[in-house]
């Protein structure tokens, strides 16, 4: 077997990066916004609040989260690293005249690793309390070497156009994966093993959601009220 160490090294980095570490950086751009505007009210219209708990999938609320798209593009080069493609070969490769065998082992081997970081993006534990949170965004990025980058675009663009749909974020991602592995089957070809693996890694999210009963929760802030004298 054939490793590139570096290589692997920055793409478990990249794909077993919690993302709820990525608050820490956030939290000091948001106390220096407060201060600088600590007397501006945000008028925010009734049809665009999102309520924290609310099991939906918002299209404005997600998009406009800068941590969805690092989401995106670290798992999109972590997979890359791992699985190859865009011209890059995999991190990890058999050498010539292995064994089947060892082929087995070495998609195992891949992934275990994929599965391993979409656990640590899904699985939370804070407070105390076990919650379980729906990485789109890391999806989407991980089906770009796993189901073509045409085919990762045509089911990302059409799980949002049906988004209307669904009434939370477990059905959301039950679809996504199908769409998934649809759209993977059509561009790399029926019986493309990888693409199959894209949807099941889709699918995961939403099992460990009904096996713990528990909901994928999509966190967010209350909307600021009115203040007394802002505009109407």
């Amino acid at each position: 077997m054939i490793v590139n160490v570096p290589q692997l090294v920055l793409a478990i980095l990249l794909l077993w990066f919690p993302r709820k570490w990525l608050r820490l950086g956030s939290v000091l751009f948001k106390r220096r916004a407060r201060r600088d505007s600590s007397n501006a009210r945000t008028v925010v219209e009734p049809w665009d609040v999102h309520e924290p708990g609310d099991p939906r999938v918002n299209f404005r609320t997600e998009i406009g989260k800068f941590r969805n798209f690092v989401d995106l593009l670290r798992a999109a080069a972590g997979a890359v690293c791992i699985v190859g493609g865009l011209k890059v070969e995999s991190c990890v490769q058999l050498a010539e005249g292995a064994a089947a065998a060892q082929e087995r082992g070495l998609l195992a081997v891949k992934g275990a690793i994929l599965v391993a970081g979409l656990l640590v993006q899904t699985i939370r534990y804070e407070r105390s309390r076990l919650t379980f949170y729906p990485p789109i965004f890391f999806l989407a990025g991980m089906s770009v070497p796993l189901c073509e980058p045409a085919a990762a675009v045509f089911a990302f663009v059409a799980i949002w156009a049906i988004n209307p749909l669904f009434s939370n974020a477990r059905g959301f991602l039950a679809v996504y994966a199908v769409l998934m592995a649809v759209f993977g089957q059509y561009f790399a070809g029926l019986g493309d093993k990888t693409a199959m693996f894209a949807g099941l890694l889709g699918f995961m999210p939403v099992l460990l959601s009904l096996l713990a009963n528990r909901p994928l929760i999509i966190m967010a802030r209350k909307a600021q009220p009115r203040g007394p004298g802002s505009p109407t």
